[in-house]
């Protein structure tokens, strides 16, 4: 087959990851552009709407735990677990929503931790733009999503769009459900011939906390942003969504940028540059501002969040290639997303001030930057030799 026959080929092949990557964006971050809404609908406090990022995000953990044996029923599954999750939100109350972003982040975190093991060891020499472009996708749904929703105020209007995108998730179920079936050759990961990598303790902890850190200050930044115009800038529910929009398109942005970027300073300065542009984001906001220098401030934590998840990734899998130690790490990365937001919200709580509750991602976005730079001074370990012929 000539390069360009099977440069197309693998990208029809990608085109089902792609389509699901848009719709778990979507689902992600779901929950903040519609928070307002609901927290005015069934009367929530903060604690309340913060057991919600919990519920979403522990069942993540407990879907990325999961994926690490059992990936390729998790790329099927996921999306049906998703699809049901946004189904039963859409004529939720309060108790019944609990359970509906149970399945949701169930889904999720079976789905995008499958997806994110399969990109990043298919082809090892190109893992870093695998995962930046799978995870590019991601960001496009979660750009979508704030739009889509600041129109559904009516609870008629909600309760179809959530049908629409659960309608979305059975499709891209039945696509790879279909695809999964013909190509026997995407397997489970870790594939057997990679007998288990010796794994490090100081290297699981490293990248467990740092994308625990990571994940948790950017779903709490997202998650939490709408909520803060719609109390701090005088934002109508309907406008404080497109806060959450601007955040993820700052994202999208920056992670087209980053294959770019990468090659011209490498992947180390990308990486803490990222981190420190979010630094400066996430503590802008700790300070009173008008709307526009609010837009601004989540602009630049979005596009410095942009090449982190991708680019710690890649250097993580450089380290330890497809072990099956991997899902236990992005069972505690997908664990930082229940944790810090829900941690926001009782600091909110506690404080009487969410613009206070801030200095919880940001401290974590400190904890970030100090783990990338102490990464850094860690010798690498061969794999290559590892890999067992078949």
């Amino acid at each position: 087959m000539c390069p360009d026959a099977q440069s197309r080929s693998q990208s029809l092949l990608s085109a089902p990851f792609y389509a699901g990557f848009v719709v778990a964006g979507m689902a992600t971050v779901l929950l903040g552009p519609v928070l307002p809404v609901l927290g005015a609908r069934w009367g929530l406090t903060d604690l309340q709407a913060g057991s919600l990022f919990a519920i979403q995000f522990a069942a993540s953990t407990i879907g990325a735990v999961l994926a690490s044996h059992f990936s390729r029923a998790c790329l099927i599954l996921g999306y049906a677990s998703i699809a049901a999750g946004l189904a039963t939100l859409a004529l939720a109350n309060y108790q019944t929503a609990l359970f509906a972003f149970a399945l949701i982040g169930a889904g999720l975190g079976s789905a995008t931790t499958a997806t994110n093991l399969l990109f990043g060891t298919e082809r090892p020499n190109a893992r870093g733009a695998m995962l930046s472009r799978v995870n590019l996708f991601w960001g496009i749904g979660a750009v979508c999503c704030p739009p889509f929703f600041a129109a559904s105020l009516g609870p008629g209007t909600l309760r179809w769009l959530l049908l629409c995108l659960s309608l979305g998730a059975l499709g891209v179920f039945a696509t790879i459900t279909a695809l999964l079936g013909r190509l026997r050759r995407y397997q489970d990961v870790p594939r057997p011939e990679y007998p288990p990598t010796p794994l490090k303790p100081s290297i699981f902890l490293l990248f467990s906390v740092l994308l625990f850190l990571y994940v948790g200050s950017e779903v709490s930044v997202s998650g939490w942003i709408a909520m803060y115009a719609l109390r701090f800038d005088q934002i109508s529910p309907a406008k404080s969504g497109l806060f959450v929009s601007a955040f993820w398109i700052s994202i999208v942005f920056g992670r087209a940028l980053t294959p770019i970027l990468v090659r011209r300073l490498g992947e180390f300065v990308v990486l803490a540059f990222g981190v420190v542009a979010a630094l400066c984001g996430i503590a802008s906001l700790l300070f009173h501002q008008t709307p526009p220098l609010t837009l601004a401030a989540v602009a630049i934590a979005g596009m410095g969040c942009a090449p982190v998840f991708p680019l710690a990734v890649a250097r993580l899998l450089a380290r330890i290639g497809p072990s099956r130690h991997l899902g236990w790490i992005f069972a505690i990365c997908g664990a930082g997303a229940a944790v810090v937001p829900w941690a926001t919200g009782i600091c909110s709580a506690r404080a009487g001030s969410l613009q206070t509750a801030f200095l919880v991602p940001l401290a974590g976005m400190g904890g970030v930057l100090i783990l990338v730079l102490a990464e850094r001074g860690m010798p690498r370990q061969r794999i290559a030799a590892r890999a067992v012929s078949s």
